[in-house]
């Protein structure tokens, strides 16, 4: 996937009378590297009748607990870093380091693109909404160590069961989706929203599972970095499923 049109990775709509802007952006997800330390970003206004104020916001990305966070960067540099898109009009953005030697353990950024809201038209009355598109920016590590993801899940309770996948390399992977199956071959629950675990990093879900477990469970999974099949291991202390 090349491009992402801001309702994908923007606001779902669900009242009437909605007003936003409409821009896609590809690509949707930079690598940038000591011999390629910039990278260019096109993005285009859908709009045939309306120009579009777009602003750009560079963040330093980590991750704790199994959640996001983030800090303005010092480090990831976008220009221009406000402009206008006229209708059909594209903008190339160009991202780059202040720093870019590779270090032993990949970097990670989010560039935001995010739309400034023009002035309501008169007599519009109803909800304004800002687009914002998150394009992650990493930057790879001298050697890639480490092995795939490994997971791990507590004993049931009831239909619900905690997993957690962790991930030992030191550099990013994309969980696009995951089922867990068990002995029987059958599909017990699947993870749903695609995720990024960053490097070193743990995430949990809470899975509601079609029914009780038979046996050991095993992960079959879909990557950014491929296919996975896997088993799962229980959690220090508890039974095995």
């Amino acid at each position: 996937m090349h491009a992402a049109r801001s309702f994908l990775a923007g606001f779902a709509l669900a009242a009437t009378g909605a007003l936003a802007g409409s821009f896609q952006v590809s690509p949707v997800r930079v690598a940038l590297t000591a011999e390629a330390p910039t990278a260019a970003i096109a993005v285009r206004n859908e709009s045939k009748t309306d120009p579009v104020v777009v602003q750009l916001r560079p963040v330093d990305w980590r991750q704790q607990d199994g959640e996001d966070r983030y800090e303005p960067s010092a480090t990831l540099i976008a220009t221009p870093p406000i402009f206008t898109l006229a209708p059909g009009g594209t903008q190339t953005v160009r991202v780059g380091l202040r720093r870019a030697e590779p270090g032993a353990v990949q970097r990670s950024f989010r560039l935001y693109i995010t739309e400034v809201p023009a002035a309501p038209r008169r007599g519009f009355q109803g909800l304004q909404v800002a687009l914002n598109i998150g394009i992650p920016v990493f930057v790879h590590p001298k050697e890639r160590t480490g092995g795939p993801l490994a997971f791990r899940a507590g004993a049931p309770a009831g239909r619900t069961l905690a997993l957690k996948a962790t991930n030992p390399a030191n550099a990013h992977v994309q969980l696009i989706e995951a089922r867990l199956l068990d002995e029987g071959d059958g599909v017990l629950a699947t993870t749903g929203q695609p995720r990024y675990l960053l490097a070193g990093q743990t995430a949990t879900w809470r899975l509601e599972l079609a029914r009780q477990p038979k046996g050991r469970l095993r992960i079959e999974a879909r990557t950014d970095a491929g296919p996975l099949a896997v088993p799962v291991e229980p959690e220090t202390g508890t039974a095995k499923p």
